[in-house]
């Protein structure tokens, strides 16, 4: 009897060594996505991690003989992945540590026909850019049917009906951004579709985002990277003092921002070599022209990066206020990173205690907030 209670006692342990021993081994030591191609021509499948800085290749492997593919993956943190066949033939997941994920798509477009299965977070990703994406070709179709009524004699009024339906796109795809990242403040997938909104007119959409994250997810690399990006853009948000500036003009001598405190002031960034910025001088000049003697003036910064050519425009264009100031750093300028200036031209408008009032206006828009200020009829 005492022997049977030991044998018994023995196969019980063994099989619990052994369900042990399976469940150890069956837990996966790295993410994996298994993926099937279709319409693939001997096609190779990347796998890379998208950071801050760089897209860091991870994994890659040739498709078989039946589309099929697996890809490994590891991360200690929610990062957004991309799965290429070529630069211009991608999708972005946003893949979690250890996920066993189940892709599918077309190879002739991955963006427009991927399909994902368990991962949460790409799915979130995909509902959002894949509306944006037919938001995107409706604008399209709209630009098109402007294009061919070039020669039309009613180009005016279709003019007027397109502007209307693009407008509505916009506002409709606005209210659509705002519900997605209402409903999802804890997803990194929210990051992919914000810059979408113009951060002057919803900042508190970008801090509350920033917040909720920064709850959600203390540590992740692309959360503390988004916080630093609100941070700056509070720094220059409406209603802020514009940074001081403090370069020299051409003849060496320095003119700070600050000092033109108590006028209205235009803080112009533009270049000799920027023809928009040439384009839209003749108008800068018609309204210091009209208005410098009822308290407005320009602060003009260049990005050049040759002095003869920065004299040669102020002086071809007519520039005739004297705040003209560069540190010729092109677009390794000091002002650059300061004003988070992503392209030129570039304003901001100035009240007369120097704070911002209002961000790349031009012709009548600039005028009229211009007279605004001065409180001019």
């Amino acid at each position: 009897m005492k022997n049977q209670h030991s044998e018994l006692l023995s196969k019980l342990l063994m099989s619990l060594l052994v369900i042990s021993f399976l469940s150890c081994s069956s837990k996966p030591e790295h993410g994996i996505i298994k993926g099937n191609l279709l319409n693939f021509k001997d096609a190779y499948v990347y796998l890379d991690e998208i950071t801050a800085i760089a897209a860091k290749s991870k994994d890659s492997i040739k498709v078989d003989d039946k589309g099929n593919f697996t890809l490994k993956f590891d991360t200690k943190e929610p990062s957004f992945y991309r799965i290429r066949l070529a630069e211009t033939n991608y999708i972005l997941l946003i893949v979690n540590d250890k996920e066993q994920i189940e892709f599918t798509a077309d190879a002739n477009n991955l963006g427009k026909t991927a399909q994902v299965k368990g991962s949460k977070e790409s799915a979130l990703l995909f509902e959002a850019t894949h509306q944006l994406q037919r938001n995107a070709e409706s604008l399209d179709s709209l630009n098109g049917v402007f294009q061919r009524e070039q020669a039309n004699p009613a180009l005016d009024s279709i003019k007027f009906v397109l502007q209307n339906a693009y407008n509505k796109m916009q506002e409709n795809e606005a209210v659509f951004i705002k519900s997605f990242i209402d409903k999802n403040m804890h997803s990194l997938a929210c990051l992919a579709i914000i810059d979408k909104l113009p951060p002057d007119d919803n900042l508190d959409y970008y801090k509350r985002l920033d917040a909720s994250l920064t709850k959600n997810l203390p540590n992740n690399s692309y959360t503390k990277m988004f916080n630093e990006k609100v941070i700056e853009l509070s720094r220059l948000s409406i209603g802020t003092p514009a940074p001081e500036i403090s370069l020299n003009t051409p003849e060496g001598k320095s003119i700070p921002l600050s000092s033109l405190k108590g006028k209205v002031v235009l803080l112009d960034f533009w270049a000799s070599w920027c023809r928009p910025c040439r384009a839209e001088n003749p108008n800068v000049v018609r309204i210091y022209n009209t208005y410098k003697d009822k308290g407005f003036d320009v602060y003009s910064v260049s990005l050049d990066k040759d002095k003869a050519a920065w004299m040669k425009a102020i002086t071809d264009d007519n520039l005739i206020w004297p705040s003209h100031v560069s540190d010729l750093g092109y677009w390794q300028s000091s002002v650059v990173k300061q004003y988070n200036i992503s392209g030129i031209p570039f304003t901001c408008l100035l009240d007369k205690d120097g704070n911002i009032v209002a961000k790349g206006l031009r012709g009548e828009e600039l005028e009229l907030k211009v007279k605004e200020l001065l409180g001019i009829k």
